[in-house]
């Protein structure tokens, strides 16, 4: 990967990375579960329903989140609290 001045093309390459690894992680754990139990194909569907559902909300909060918080958080004063 070839770092840029735009954080944003590292966030989308990290994004695409986790859209390639994440189901080859879920095959491989549904793999160490014993048979007969029914529960491999469970993991592999439950477990890309959970993918689809964080990468949706990584891109929502990528256009419409993370840019007002980081302002918010560089725009106020840091203030030193003391006991």
């Amino acid at each position: 990967m070839t770092f840029t001045k735009y954080h944003s093309d590292v966030f989308y390459g990290a994004l695409a990375a986790v859209a390639m690894i994440a189901p080859i992680l879920l095959v491989l754990a549904s793999g160490t579960l014993p048979e007969g139990l029914g529960q491999r194909g469970d993991l592999i569907v439950y477990g890309h329903g959970v993918l689809l559902a964080v990468l949706a909300t990584a891109l929502v909060l990528r256009t419409l989140g993370f840019s007002k918080a980081f302002k918010i958080a560089v725009s106020e004063p840091k203030h030193s609290v003391t006991a």
